[in-house]
């Protein structure tokens, strides 16, 4: 079985947009799936009543995990599987909120020139239905030939 190659490194240029991933709307079955997975049984991420008491929220939020797991997913899923992530940075910078929806996105901003190691750098963002960020980040690629 082969698998397909969606991109090469000759595809891309600078000032490229990413793929776009939509997510959403966060559900109690996605933060408690997500919190099983990571042992992470912080009320913070399922329980509304904890987190209006104690915390001062509106209702649960997602883990900054989940969020950036999901972020990874649209750059696995572009960059296929010959494809390698180098390096992420991700700084969350606004909570995303039971029934929030989750956008993800970047766009390329540098290309190496090195045809022996074919690398790009992308500016990443997630913003959630208002148009507000939730993250900012960036990344290096590593892409196959053709």
């Amino acid at each position: 079985m082969s698998l397909k190659q969606p991109i090469s490194f000759e595809d891309v240029k600078v000032r490229d947009s990413l793929p776009t991933a939509q997510h959403g709307p966060l559900t109690i079955v996605d933060t408690v799936r997500w919190a099983g997975l990571q042992e992470n049984w912080q009320h913070l991420h399922y329980d509304r009543d904890h987190v209006r008491e104690h915390n001062g929220l509106k209702t649960f939020i997602a883990s900054g995990a989940y969020r950036q797991a999901l972020l990874i997913r649209m750059l696995t899923d572009w960059i296929g599987p010959r494809g390698w992530l180098r390096k992420i940075n991700v700084r969350h910078t606004y909570s995303t909120f039971e029934g929030d929806s989750m956008s993800f996105g970047g766009r390329v901003v540098r290309k190496s020139e090195d045809s022996s190691d074919r690398w790009i750098e992308c500016e990443l963002t997630g913003k959630n239905q208002d148009n507000k960020d939730i993250l900012i980040g960036a990344c290096t690629l590593v892409l196959p030939p053709r």
